[in-house]
């Protein structure tokens, strides 16, 4: 009896395991496929909301990061619903509807995301930090040795997307036998603005002043104790094009098989421009940033030669980056002075580096001996591809040319760096 009565009970009971494992295998196929939960089961809804990432420093105004926020219900399954985004402190920095912060102003606060009686929270701080001295006025002067020039040197600390920094210290220290300064150190004001007085020292010619913050920005004043001779006629550079894109230096997306394509410029004057931000780009710069081809370009400068260009300025490309290629020789001339070049960041849709018309003699009409050119990636306008590997879709009408700077796919960092070295005098 006691058999038939432990068999009978065994029997009963095995349905009901059976639907507890059905019960549970369905929960989780629920999870994973996002499909209603079987009849019986509790109904599914957001049990937890959580935040990534946790905090965020953002280091120049107009600068962003982006948020991202998760629901699971109660089964610890990923749930669909809307998320709303608020900042403490809209003054200290915003956000959209998407979870994307911008930086407003220097301070902190909290950035919140909510889903009904959900939320989670993350610190935001907006620290602004020092990227690039820029030389407002005192720049270029003339002067006798062991005078004060006349004009007082004044600089403006910028931070990474150009906005001013207030608050930060600016170190103005001479050259040896180049005089000094005072004062010696000044903070930066609401504009950005710091400015001290140059007394020259006994050096004849070209003397230097350097203003520098601690977070290792610095620039370079120059002026002139006497009078200078006139330069050579022309002068002789190399040029190191030093790439520096990397999967370290801009992470988001960075691409398979990253590399340059050649180099194409020319030697010119004023007269003409063959590219500049703002502007629309011509056939020429459009092929070189769509397609690495130089060929259109090349014409476009054959065109203006002698008029306003001396000559076609041509380099290896880079098949791979980070890497370096020179350019052992480019001839200017005094009435031919400026250099264009460029490069098409590969792959991309119309993405490009370079300079336009720079020019290789300083303020007092001398030749540089070394002029080095911090790189940033440039938009040709030609194409509206948002990715490196994005399909051709011409733009219509074309965009100006812009500085990608910042700007997804792309970090603050350098794309790299031209450095022009006289050689020969």
């Amino acid at each position: 009896m006691k058999n038939v009565i432990r068999t009978s009970v065994q029997r009963r009971g095995l349905p009901r395991v059976l639907r507890s494992f059905l019960w549970v295998a369905a929960l989780a196929a629920c999870g994973d496929s996002g499909t209603e939960p079987p009849p019986g089961s509790p109904a599914r809804q957001a049990a937890a909301l959580a935040i990534s990432p946790g905090s965020a420093t953002l280091s120049s105004l107009g600068e962003t990061a982006t948020f991202n926020a998760t629901l699971t219900d109660q089964f610890g399954a990923a749930f669909s619903g809307t998320v709303g985004w608020s900042s403490s402190d809209p003054a200290v920095f915003a956000v959209t509807p998407t979870g994307v912060v911008s930086a407003v102003a220097n301070g902190s606060g909290t950035l919140t995301a909510s889903h009904e009686a959900l939320s989670a929270t993350a610190r935001v701080v907006v620290a602004q930090a020092p990227a690039a001295i820029v030389v407002v006025s005192g720049g270029g002067q003339e002067g006798m040795a062991d005078s004060t020039l006349a004009e007082a040197v004044v600089v403006r600390v910028d931070d990474a997307g150009g906005s001013p920094v207030a608050g930060a210290t600016v170190t103005f220290s001479a050259a040896d036998g180049h005089g000094s300064a005072d004062p010696a150190t000044a903070a930066t004001d609401a504009a950005g603005l710091a400015g001290t007085t140059w007394t020259l020292g006994n050096a004849a010619g070209a003397q230097t002043l350097t203003a520098s913050v601690a977070e290792g920005v610095s620039t370079d004043i120059r002026a002139a104790a006497g009078e200078l001779p006139a330069p050579p006629d022309s002068a002789a550079y190399s040029v190191v094009f030093d790439a520096t894109w990397s999967a370290a230096t801009h992470p988001t997306d960075y691409p398979r098989g990253a590399h340059f394509s050649p180099l194409i410029g020319a030697v010119h004057d004023d007269g003409v421009r063959f590219w500049a931000s703002g502007e629309t780009a011509t056939p020429g710069i459009e092929s070189m940033a769509e397609t690495g081809g130089t060929s259109t370009l090349r014409s476009e400068i054959r065109a203006r030669i002698p008029a306003a260009a001396l000559s076609v300025i041509s380099g290896p490309g880079l098949g791979t980056s980070p890497a370096r290629t020179t350019i052992s020789r480019v001839v200017v001339r005094t009435d031919y002075p400026l250099v264009t070049l460029v490069t098409m960041i590969a792959p991309s849709p119309d993405w490009f580096v370079g300079v336009s018309g720079l020019s290789l003699m300083d303020e007092f009409g001398q030749w540089v001996e070394e002029l080095g050119v911090t790189l940033y990636p440039y938009d040709s306008g030609t194409d509206d591809g948002t990715t490196y590997t994005s399909a051709n879709a011409d733009s219509s009408p074309r965009q100006p040319v812009r500085s990608l700077r910042g700007e997804a796919p792309f970090s603050n960092a350098p794309i790299g760096t031209f450095t022009f070295t006289r050689i020969e005098h």
